[in-house]
């Protein structure tokens, strides 16, 4: 096995610490990271962005180390660990770096020049201040940097929380990247009571990426203290396959979304809903593809969630399901894929997320059958729609309650930086990646500056000059009288100048 430097960075482990202490280590660790954000913000965005650029190559240097313990913790293919983490973390930093500062820059306010002369208004993004990015054990890579890179372009610090089941990738991260930028980034190592620790010690933002029951659990815990909190969660992607579909691109396309990093994606596809006139053609296919891709799919990261699959295959076979292809495994051997049907809808592997490589399928008839097969769920992360009808499909793929639609693909869109990563229901309402993932590690500061001189004709005392100018503005909005408004305004500058000498009382 290979070795890998031992981290150095501010580390919080639960063994033989009661929550009290672990509480107080998690907030030593965002003190540091707090004491060093504060210069780290006074950066201009540009600087910051070099700084990033720089780090970015540095660990990009060490590639080959990087996807090769991605390969050790997690068991994913080393053409997965590299397309899925490595090419994801390069295209990270050459995406904020270049285009980030843009999106960062203030805007500016509308004032009424008319109304409210000599004011000008800008609305700046200020960063939130520390953010604590909470990651899971799937993408260990991937997701953490996916926020990490945009949280410190903007300005913020970082403390970052990785999987227990994958800790050696977290701790390699935070290694890089202190030591091209110094403690802006620290490490709160350790299970979910380390989590809760890290939330306890009161960081400025939360970023939860993992299982609905947790997250929902991690969202109270923030609330709690008033910290806003983000949180990606699960799914239950469906893929529609329209009567109209291109058989062989639809099977091969689910294939690759019921099996990729053998099912444990948020967005995996999990059920499949076609259309009955093309089901004769389809499922072989989809069948075809699967059984071919038995041997590249390595087993489950953890014996508990391969025990949950394993059971949702039971219960679905015990309730009059069938496999059309792997099924439950003998002895200790791995998960096939596998695809299930005739299966009741409130069986586990159809409501609940499974995180590996089975599916269920239901055919419909028609366009609305399909659509409510689809809906018929509690997530709503992603779904796709397999037509040779772009038009119909994009239409049809609006009409299903998910936060990401894709039209003959599915789900390969996680690593591209531009792009929004969001669902909404039991998949939660945050947002990764993207310009949009901004709004909530910033928050908005409004700069108004102004060089008028004089009494505002809304300081007290009112009097009749304040109803004046309130009147002659509404009939200005209502009617277009600006004549109204600027006689009124005429009037209250003339009254102020008399005022001013003294010449009349209030």
């Amino acid at each position: 096995m290979s070795t890998y430097p031992t981290v150095t960075a501010s580390e919080v482990s639960p063994a033989g610490l009661d929550d009290a202490a672990m509480t107080q280590a998690a907030r030593r660790v965002v003190d540091e990271v707090r004491s060093a954000q504060a210069n780290w913000a006074e950066l201009p965005v540009n600087a910051r962005a070099a700084r990033l650029a720089a780090a970015g190559d540095a660990m990009l240097a060490h590639a080959e180390a990087l996807a090769a313990l991605v390969v050790e913790e997690t068991g994913k293919p080393l053409a997965e660990a590299y397309s899925s983490e490595v090419v994801g973390v390069a295209d990270l930093f050459a995406y904020w770096c270049k285009h980030g500062p843009r999106h960062l820059q203030p805007r500016h306010g509308l004032v009424p020049s008319l109304e409210m002369p000599g004011k000008k208004a800008r609305i700046e993004r200020a960063p939130r201040g520390v953010v604590a990015v909470i990651a899971p054990w799937n993408y260990p890579v991937a997701i953490p940097m996916r926020s990490i890179v945009p949280a410190l372009l903007a300005g913020n610090g970082v403390v970052l929380k990785p999987s227990e089941i994958t800790p050696r990738s977290g701790a390699w991260l935070v290694e890089q990247l202190r030591a091209s930028l110094g403690p802006i980034v620290g490490l709160c190592a350790g299970d979910g009571r380390a989590g809760a620790s890290l939330v306890a010690a009161e960081p400025d933002l939360v970023i939860f990426t993992g299982s609905t029951a947790t997250g929902r659990k991690v969202a109270t815990a923030a609330a709690a203290l008033g910290i806003p909190c983000d949180c990606e969660l699960g799914g239950k992607d469906c893929a529609i396959v329209r009567a109209d579909a291109d058989v062989e691109r639809a099977a091969a396309g689910i294939a690759w979304g019921i099996v990729t990093n053998a099912g444990q994606n948020c967005a995996g596809i999990e059920r499949v809903a076609v259309d009955r006139a093309v089901a004769d053609r389809f499922i072989p296919a989809l069948v075809s593809r699967l059984e071919a891709a038995a041997a590249d799919v390595p087993e489950l990261v953890t014996p508990r969630q391969k025990a949950i699959v394993v059971a949702q295959v039971r219960d679905a076979l015990g309730r009059g399901g069938q496999a059309l292809c792997g099924g439950v495994p003998e002895g200790d051997a791995k998960i096939a894929p596998t695809l299930l049907t005739g299966v009741p809808r409130d069986a586990a592997a159809w409501r609940d997320e499974s995180f590996g490589p089975i599916a269920v399928l239901t055919v419909g008839d028609g366009d609305e059958q399909l659509i409510e097969a689809a809906n018929d769920s509690a997530y709503g992360l992603g779904a796709s729609v397999w037509s040779r009808d772009i038009d119909g499909a994009v239409e049809l793929g609006r009409r299903v309650r998910t936060g990401m639609l894709w039209v003959n693909n599915h789900a390969f869109t996680g690593a591209l930086p531009d792009l929004p990563w969001t669902g909404w229901g039991a998949s939660g309402t945050g947002i990764t990646s993207s310009p949009e993932a901004l709004e909530h590690m910033t928050r908005p500061r409004l700069v108004v500056v102004d060089k008028q001189s004089g009494i505002e004709p809304w300081w007290y005392p009112y009097g009749d000059r304040m109803v004046d100018l309130m009147r002659a503005v509404v009939r200005k909005q209502r009617e277009g009288g600006l004549g109204a408004l600027l006689a009124t305004l005429k009037s209250l500058k003339q009254r102020e100048r008399e005022l001013a000498a003294g010449a009349v009382r209030r």
